[in-house]
């Protein structure tokens, strides 16, 4: 599990909010999207994958295929991040 910390962010355009941003660990040094796709779900107790889903929400949209939390992807190369959305789960 990936420690969290909480930030204040406005995800939706209702306004700031706090929201947790997982700092994920660089898997490639030069590609942004490996590091924040097909990657292990940081939630506590989750053995999924955070996947590519983008289809139908907006860029950077990720969603874990084991508990169905809901990420968007943030940060750079060398600090990626991944942002909970709400508090949803499909």
């Amino acid at each position: 599990m990936a420690k969290y910390r909480m930030v204040m962010r406005d995800m939706d355009g209702r306004g700031v909010k706090r929201c947790r941003a997982y700092d994920m660990p660089q898997v490639d040094a030069r590609d942004y999207w490996r590091n924040v796709t097909d990657v292990p779900c940081p939630a506590a107790g989750c053995d999924g994958a955070v996947l590519w889903h983008e289809a139908g929400y907006v860029p950077g949209y990720r969603i874990c295929d084991v508990c169905g939390r809901h990420y968007l992807a943030k940060g750079t190369v060398e600090q990626p991040m991944l942002l909970r959305v709400g508090t949803r789960r499909g």
